[in-house]
């Protein structure tokens, strides 16, 4: 009953709030990937989980904001999208996107062999047909079969600012766009917030297109979304191996 009391708030928050479009068939498989989350989570590390209640607002309406930025980007026109999902771990924001649009294309990537086993059973249970690589983004990024073919690269996975463009700007077609999750408090950081990016950009071929600040229930800190778009091809000397760009960032 204390699940269902969850999934109904969660229901009409991401309808009223994220995702208009939002259907009970989605939310009823949001129920299913939760419980697996939950499951799983006893063996392996996916994600941090303070409470039910955490899982819901933190990472699913967080992971839902991508489906947001997408539908404002394309005005419903949704099934020939290809779109990616760097560094993915659970599955987040990947699956969730894949849930609320369930005609795009979606390949997930994740280096962690056991985490890709999570998502071959979330993939089942869902009934998807999600394809899952389990390389490093940067390989994923020099492969002719994967490089410059998405409409939409996902990053929530917590990385440096510099080297997380790198390795997904290649991935994107002259055009595409990069969606990036951070805090406000990151991306005003002289260190590492948006003002420590313009060469990476200029050497990679995108813009910032416009940056999304919004709040979650239960959560205190601030959060924003960065949209890149890709304006050139991307130098095929980009990316770099791992061991470069991380001790020498564009």
């Amino acid at each position: 009953m204390e699940n269902e009391t969850l999934f109904k708030e969660f229901y009409s928050y991401v309808r009223e709030n994220i995702v208009p479009f939002f259907s009970k068939e989605m939310c009823r498989k949001f129920e299913i990937y939760f419980h697996e989350i939950n499951k799983w989570s006893d063996t392996l590390n996916l994600i941090s989980i303070k409470n039910e209640k955490d899982i819901i607002y933190r990472h699913f309406c967080d992971s839902l904001y991508s489906t947001k930025v997408i539908n404002s980007i394309n005005n419903n026109k949704f099934s020939y999208l290809n779109v990616a999902d760097i560094g993915t771990g659970s599955g987040m924001p990947g699956v969730p996107v894949k849930i609320s649009l369930p005609n795009i294309k979606l390949t997930l990537i994740e280096s962690i062999t056991k985490k890709c086993k999570f998502l071959e059973n979330i993939n089942n249970k869902l009934e998807f047909n999600i394809k899952i690589l389990n390389k490093r983004a940067e390989e994923v990024g020099r492969d002719s079969t994967y490089r410059q073919k998405y409409d939409f690269v996902l990053s929530r996975a917590v990385s440096k600012f510099s080297p997380n463009l790198e390795i997904s700007i290649p991935l994107l077609k002259v055009g595409g766009y990069f969606i990036v999750y951070k805090t406000k408090r990151s991306i005003e950081s002289l260190k590492e917030g948006t003002s420590s990016i313009k060469n990476s950009l200029k050497c990679l071929g995108a813009k910032i297109e416009q940056t999304i600040f919004y709040n979650l229930p239960e959560q205190k800190l601030n959060y924003c979304i960065l949209v890149f778009r890709k304006y050139k091809n991307t130098p095929s000397s980009f990316p770099r191996k791992s061991e470069i760009y991380k001790k020498n960032p564009l």
